[in-house]
């Protein structure tokens, strides 16, 4: 199922990428603006698998555990990717419906590696500092030049090349940076037997843009400083590779043409989807794409003989369950829905989101065996993915409706913590501490969640001060 989610911690996680696009941009509203939009985040299943497919052999190839690099989709039209502290690697969804091909998608992927594999984010965070100091500096000397010669335009002038040299070493320093990291990718993609094609072909959809004024730029071409001789270097390598044979579309390009429609039909308009995949276009893709338009228009008439043509030739498919699951939950066709969830996840058992629709399902059929049921699902996917709000609250209306109030606060309480309202996670541990014996293991958690949710509300109170 794909979800949008929001996320009230981004700024904080990407605080130096945002600062670093100010920087870039010449003036802080590109990055402030971004962060107090409050970006959402993009959860599917399957686009997730598929884009840990490409992800995962790089990440070996480089040297960098899989399980240390966290990867997610940000709701965003625009062309980017970036990488924070912490190894997050972001993908707009922009970005990957402009990906026509998978090496293209791929060799960003690739140079994004780059970047974790060379620390270039810590350093990144370093030459900020450094830049932000030579410009104070030379606004200090500035006004001392100012007042020496009582000539409020010598100190401006002053001002004004200090903060150049500033600006020229920052751009200087993410120029190195960038052709690293390029010189990283060329190499792992040679390692995983991948051609940098995709790379470069990605280059001249940038080199498109940079013939764009900077504010109809998109955030890549900004943040990914582009030069002739970085485009000359992938081109060089390109080059020196086998010629590549045409030919059918192979297996990998038919799983990223899925990507690329089901991101486009749910997240585009339903007639620009229609329009994009008609009728007509046979592949799965299209199909994939027309199905999902005509459920986002409440047409299950015609969605649903789509889906299940998909299901008549792959039945073996999770993820068309999945969708046909959520189609029949959002439609209050309970039983039909959770049937194909339990199809899903017997197809994909390890696939947390797969197995969160399924507790959804459970928990929307309020029988008492489904919410039972629930439970045991949910505790398994939070097994998974602790943070995962969503999963939280419908712990909290299994146990809830279960008659189990104090646990059902509990849940709702982190449920509370992870969506950005400390306030209610303290109102909703208070709950939980009166109802829960003192000596049951959990106390020690809503003690910790309790202090938690104190610190956030003391942080805020200051905050509006």
């Amino acid at each position: 199922m794909l979800g949008i989610w929001s996320v009230r911690t981004l700024a904080s996680l990407s605080v130096i990428v945002a600062f670093g696009l100010a920087l870039l941009t010449t003036g802080a509203s590109g990055g402030v603006a971004w962060a107090q939009r409050g970006p959402s985040l993009i959860r599917d299943a399957e686009v997730e698998r598929i884009i840990r497919s490409y992800t995962n052999p790089l990440l070996t190839a480089a040297g960098v555990p899989v399980d240390a690099v966290t990867i997610r989709i940000l709701n965003d039209p625009s062309l980017n990717a970036f990488v924070t502290t912490g190894n997050r690697l972001f993908i707009h969804s922009g970005l990957l419906m402009r990906a026509d091909t998978p090496d293209q998608l791929t060799g960003v992927i690739a140079h994004e590696i780059g970047h974790i594999a060379g620390g270039h984010v810590a350093r990144l965070g370093d030459e900020i500092e450094r830049a932000t100091i030579t410009s104070l500096a030379a606004m200090a000397l500035g006004a001392v030049a100012g007042m020496a010669s009582g000539r409020g335009d010598v100190g401006m002038a002053a001002m004004s090349l200090g903060q150049h040299a500033a600006t020229r070493n920052f751009f200087a320093f993410t120029r190195t940076q960038e052709s690293a990291a390029d010189q990283f990718a060329l190499r792992i993609l040679d390692q995983t037997g991948q051609s940098a094609r995709g790379l470069l072909e990605f280059f001249d959809i940038l080199g498109d843009q940079e013939i764009l004024v900077s504010a109809s730029q998109d955030p890549y071409v900004r943040t990914h400083p582009l030069t002739a001789e970085r485009v000359a270097s992938v081109r060089n390598h390109v080059d020196a590779e086998p010629p590549v044979a045409e030919g059918a579309p192979t297996p990998k390009q038919l799983t990223h043409d899925r990507l690329v429609a089901k991101l486009f039909a749910f997240l585009e308009p339903q007639a620009r989807t229609l329009q994009r995949y008609p009728e007509g276009n046979d592949s799965v893709a299209a199909r994939y794409a027309r199905a999902i338009a005509y459920f986002r228009r409440g047409d299950l008439a015609n969605a649903r003989p789509l889906v299940d043509s998909l299901l008549a030739e792959s039945p073996q498919d999770p993820f068309f369950h999945e969708l046909k699951g959520q189609m029949l939950l959002e439609n209050s066709r309970i039983p039909e829905a959770r049937e194909a969830y339990e199809q899903a996840v017997a197809l994909a058992p390890d696939e947390p989101l797969i197995t969160l629709s399924l507790a959804h399902a459970l928990v929307e059929s309020g029988r008492p065996e489904d919410l039972k049921r629930a439970e045991a699902v949910l505790r398994r996917t939070l097994n998974q993915e602790p943070r995962n709000a969503f999963a939280w609250r419908l712990m909290g209306m299994s146990q809830g409706r279960q008659g189990m109030e104090g646990h059902a606060a509990y849940a709702m309480a982190e449920y509370a913590m992870l969506t950005g309202d400390p306030a209610q996670a303290a109102y909703h541990v208070g709950k939980a501490q009166r109802l829960i014996p003192q000596a049951d293991p959990l106390w020690l958690r809503l003690d910790d969640l309790g202090q938690e949710a104190r610190r956030a509300q003391e942080k805020a109170a200051e905050d509006r001060r």
